[in-house]
């Protein structure tokens, strides 16, 4: 096996020991032979002196692009996955900055659930709401990539078509970057193994996830970044805590089919979002980092010890 770790790097200066974390957690684990194909664009210089002067990371030169993202984020993927395949790459997967593998022997108990028609296999964040593969983690060999030629998004033309639209029904999913994945192996028949959440901290908004007791999601890193601006004002994070309050209240006291009707009202659900989804993902983001920083060995040691027990709660 020859595996190609594709990362599109996005690393704030605040975010250094993370980085660090990350490239730590792949070389400790990974026992086969792999090399990081990176994306440092947007990189401040001295992180990409760091990423450079590794031996087994190569910096791909690939031309910049205005767009911004997860459209992005697939731009340089797909581009990556192209010089992967090049190199000889026989195993191709994906990891953000702020994931990596938390056990040794990963790739080797992940690929061997890749049988007969299972091409792929990745993180699955939720089995009802977003039911296909994500970059933050997936694995898929040369075979698979050679034969179909997926892409990590996909075409306004591809999406407006009848096949996508009985994808969707058939795999309710958000439109990130793993969606053309996923919408390749179901439109050819085929299959993939879903690394689901085992954590026991699933109520948090994709925050500090372990998938398949294996690969740690820290989320939001790149993405929740003005959310976690807003979440170091005391006062904001006052409200979110207060709002998450009386959200638990009103679902306890208001009956089930009223409250489903009352979230369905644009306006409630944009200044929920503005004033209490965000806020508290970026709350709740900040605390998982900083116990991720304080004492990894330890934060991923709590974290696969699974969900407490109800003699426990």
């Amino acid at each position: 096996m020859k595996l190609a770790i594709l990362v599109v790097y996005l690393v704030a200066e605040e975010d250094e020991q993370l980085l660090e974390i990350h490239l730590s957690q792949i070389e400790k684990t990974t026992g086969v032979p792999f090399r990081i194909y990176a994306v440092a664009n947007r990189l401040l210089p001295r992180f990409r002196e760091k990423i450079e002067g590794l031996p087994y990371v190569s910096i791909c030169e690939i031309q910049a692009t205005t767009l911004r993202g997860s459209a992005e984020h697939a731009y340089y993927l797909d581009r990556l996955v192209q010089a992967a395949v090049v190199d000889g790459a026989t195993h191709i997967c994906t990891f953000h900055v702020d994931s990596f593998p938390v056990c040794a022997g990963w790739v080797e108990k992940i690929t061997a659930e890749m049988r007969e028609d299972c091409v792929l296999a990745g993180v699955e964040r939720d089995e009802r709401k977003d039911r296909k593969p994500v970059t933050e983690f997936m694995i898929f060999t040369r075979e698979f990539y050679a034969a179909y030629r997926p892409t990590f998004r996909l075409t306004e033309s591809e999406m407006a078509s009848l096949e996508y639209q009985r994808y969707l029904a058939c795999c309710p999913h958000t439109l990130d970057s793993g969606v053309g994945y996923g919408f390749k192996v179901w439109s050819e028949g085929l299959s993939w193994f879903p690394l689901k959440r085992v954590d026991r901290n699933r109520e948090r908004h994709n925050i500090g996830a372990l998938y398949g007791n294996m690969i740690f999601h820290l989320g939001g890193t790149v993405r929740n970044r003005l959310a976690r601006e807003d979440a170091t004002v005391s006062t904001t994070r006052g409200v979110a805590r207060m709002l998450s309050l009386f959200r638990g209240l009103g679902r306890a006291i208001v009956p089930a089919r009223l409250w489903r009707r009352v979230n369905r009202i644009h306006a409630i659900q944009r200044w929920a979002e503005a004033h209490w989804a965000r806020p508290l993902r970026g709350c709740e983001f900040l605390e998982t980092r900083d116990a991720l920083l304080a004492d990894p060995e330890q934060f991923m040691r709590l974290l696969q010890e699974g969900p407490r027990s109800e003699a426990e709660v």
